[in-house]
């Protein structure tokens, strides 16, 4: 019989926050049935320790794009691919995975699959079911989660049956020790740290290109720093900061935070900070450089938040029933009108529920999620000293008629040229050679078109460039009316969605079809590469499908076989789509 100190490993690779979510709420729902799970991003998590330390592995990994891994899971997959590990590494190990996914997509939960697969291989034997999570389905991802954390739970309970729920109203101990420095002292100006491979940029400029009077503003934003090493097809993450005045309205709703909101903390057992920590680490540093206090509120949140609400009083019961219907899955309607639909965020909650609600400070870091970094295509060719980036400013009404503001957005519009910056540079596995290439950008997709396009214009050669840009109206928000002059080997069809009267073309769908003879043969004849960028949604489905269309029309296909024929594409590399 195992013991609960027996190892549990729990591994996430995420993108957007959703997978880690989810990792998050198993591993404080095995805390509270008296086990003892560890939690990591893949790629952080010390590979020894699956040898030595771990007996039950599971593993819940999004994807993303076009089949590909969270960035935070790359490392952890190239090491178990290497070919000289002996078949039988993780002999030992119990496994079981479950993979967020979109069926819309054709490599559907691939990260996932080949994740198991290659564990399965190197001699892991499966505890319970993979489970491959559609978000298309009519049970999202929530259903599936259900069923599979149930059928979890029952097979680990066959390794430690000693394991039991403990008491909803029991509060666990914090996992990362947050406590008020004794050296009664108040510090001075933050400094960040320039670890984990970031520089420092300056901010050259930032300007609208979009007209004042269009609904959206957007930005071209230029920094400049050293020694820069990039190409097209490249990002940069930016490390944004909340503003003052929300970080202050927090703090006055916790007279005790307030307190103590200048004084130095020792944070031991810290999580991961990308970028390092502040310096010094006070807690309004910390809400202000690390903690997500304009995040949406998820329910691994809530579990935390109830156990705080004093219930002496009958009012306080009854928050403190309402927040814990939030935590669990048996209403999902609850969770997702409070939070999700009004875009609701951590310090709007918070404040909300203020009058009962008492956080004590050395929870701080299990309550509220990290601040990750914002990641923009990069919008310039290389060089070794400039950026540019095309930036949309998030700003919109909700439901419940107020203004919500993306966290990075909003600091980036605050931004003023000689201001400094965080970033670093991630490579991507994008290529181009000399065939033609067909590029479809709506709106800020055209950032790494223009990256790519600028970057051919200044070689010289007469690659031939074919670019389909969208937007809503010529005047308006026609992002790329300035940025070049007429080139022989660049051919821009431009498609307006609103324009009054209407344009020749509404949506780059449109361009495409009418266009399909040239379409067909730069594909079929010409070998030419197709990128695809811009907001996920329709856009990248419809696209698709029009170049199905455009094939199937040109070679007198059939459907099938134009199908088949734009598959091969994606799997030789020739067909890439980023959308976000």
């Amino acid at each position: 019989m195992k013991s609960a100190t027996d190892s549990i490993t729990i591994l996430f690779g995420s993108e957007t926050g959703n997978a880690e979510e989810y990792a998050r709420y198993l591993h404080y729902r095995l805390r509270r049935m008296n086990l003892k799970p560890t939690l990591s991003p893949l790629d952080e998590y010390p590979l020894k320790q699956l040898i030595t330390h771990t007996t039950h592995l599971i593993v819940i990994c999004s994807t993303t794009g076009q089949g590909e891994l969270p960035r935070n899971a790359k490392r952890f997959m190239k090491f178990i691919l290497k070919k000289k590990l002996p078949a039988d590494l993780f002999h030992h190990l119990n496994l079981t995975t479950f993979g967020l996914g979109d069926s819309s997509y054709t490599k559907f939960n691939y990260a996932v699959r080949k994740i198991h697969a290659r564990l399965i291989q190197l001699g892991c034997k499966e505890f319970t079911p993979r489970c491959e999570a559609d978000e298309m389905s009519s049970e999202c991802i929530d259903g599936y989660y259900q069923e599979w954390e149930s059928q979890l739970v029952e097979g680990l309970l066959q390794s430690f049956p000693q394991a039991s729920e403990i008491d909803e109203n029991r509060m666990l101990m914090p996992q990362y020790k947050v406590a008020v420095s004794k050296e009664d002292k108040h510090l001075e100006k933050p400094n960040l740290d320039l670890s984990d491979g970031l520089k420092l940029a300056t901010v050259v400029s930032n300007t609208r290109i979009t007209s004042t009077d269009h609904f959206q503003d957007v930005r071209d934003f230029h920094i400049k720093s050293t020694e820069l090493d990039y190409l097209p097809g490249d990002t940069v993450s930016l490390y944004p900061e909340n503003d003052d005045n929300d970080v202050e309205t927090l703090l006055k709703s916790q007279p005790s935070w307030l307190k103590i909101a200048d004084i130095p903390l020792k944070i031991t057992n810290s999580p991961k900070i990308e970028g390092g920590l502040v310096h010094p680490p006070t807690l309004r540093n910390l809400l202000k450089y690390h903690l997500d206090i304009m995040s949406i509120p998820r329910r691994s949140f809530f579990a935390l938040l109830y156990h705080f609400v004093d219930t002496t009083t009958e009012d306080g019961q009854r928050e403190q029933d309402k927040l814990r219907e939030f935590s669990n899955f048996e209403e999902p309607e609850l969770l997702y009108d409070y939070a999700n639909r009004p875009r609701r965020s951590i310090l709007e909650t918070i404040v909300e529920f203020e009058n009962n609600l008492t956080i004590p400070v050395n929870y701080i870091l299990d309550l509220i999620p990290l601040i990750k970094p914002r990641m923009f295509s990069i919008a310039s060719r290389s060089s070794t000293t400039d950026i540019e980036l095309i930036v949309a400013i998030v700003e919109y009404k909700t439901i419940i008629r107020r203004i919500r503001r993306g966290l990075c957005t909003k600091w980036i519009k605050s931004l003023q040229p000689g201001d400094k910056v965080r970033f670093s540079i991630q490579r991507s596995s994008f290529t181009y050679k000399d065939e033609p290439i067909i590029m479809i950008a709506p709106g800020t997709g055209i950032a790494p078109m223009k990256s790519l396009i600028d970057q051919v214009l200044s070689e010289g050669t007469n690659q031939q460039l074919y670019l389909f840009f969208g937007c809503r109206f010529h005047d308006k928000d026609h992002l790329i009316e300035e940025f070049w002059s007429k080139q022989p080997n660049l051919h821009i069809t431009n498609c307006f969605s609103r324009d009054i009267p209407p344009a020749k073309y509404k949506y780059v769908q449109d361009g495409l079809f009418d266009q399909y003879k040239l379409v067909g043969d730069l594909i079929i004849n010409q070998s030419a590469r197709i990128f695809v960028c811009g907001s996920s949604g329709k856009m990248p489905r419809e696209v698709k499908l029009t170049f199905v269309e455009v094939i199937k029309k040109f070679g007198n296909m059939s459907d099938e076989e134009a199908n088949k024929y734009i598959v091969s594409l994606e799997d030789n590399g020739r067909y890439k789509e980023d959308a976000w």
